[in-house]
């Protein structure tokens, strides 16, 4: 099983992929990589091996994107907010159900 983590760099991170091998670029903010040998892994692999982080990312890259356009207007533009609506129905979409009361996982 591969486990990934969420890392925060304010600067750019290069390298060849964690999983796959094959380079990566991954920008400046939230980014994957492997626990074990903190090497960066690809949107890709990412979306792969953990679909509930590499969402996370998307979401978080999203709202970045809003909050800066968001400082030098009154309003975001339509297209900012349905890219970050669509980021956070990603997201959801992704994570596992939780459990209502009374049910029990097994």
């Amino acid at each position: 099983m591969t486990h990934l983590v969420l890392q925060h760099n304010p600067d750019a991170c290069t390298g060849p992929c964690g999983l796959c091998g094959q380079p990566v670029i991954l920008s400046q903010g939230l980014q994957l990589f492997l626990v074990d040998k903190r090497r960066p892994v690809c949107s890709c692999c990412g979306r792969t091996a953990a679909p509930a982080l590499a969402a996370l990312v998307g979401l978080a890259c999203a709202a970045e994107r809003v909050a800066k356009i968001g400082q030098h207007t009154v309003s975001p533009p339509l297209s900012a907010l349905l890219e970050l609506a669509r980021a956070a129905e990603n997201y959801t979409g992704t994570s596992p159900c939780p459990l209502r009361v009374g049910e029990r996982g097994v």
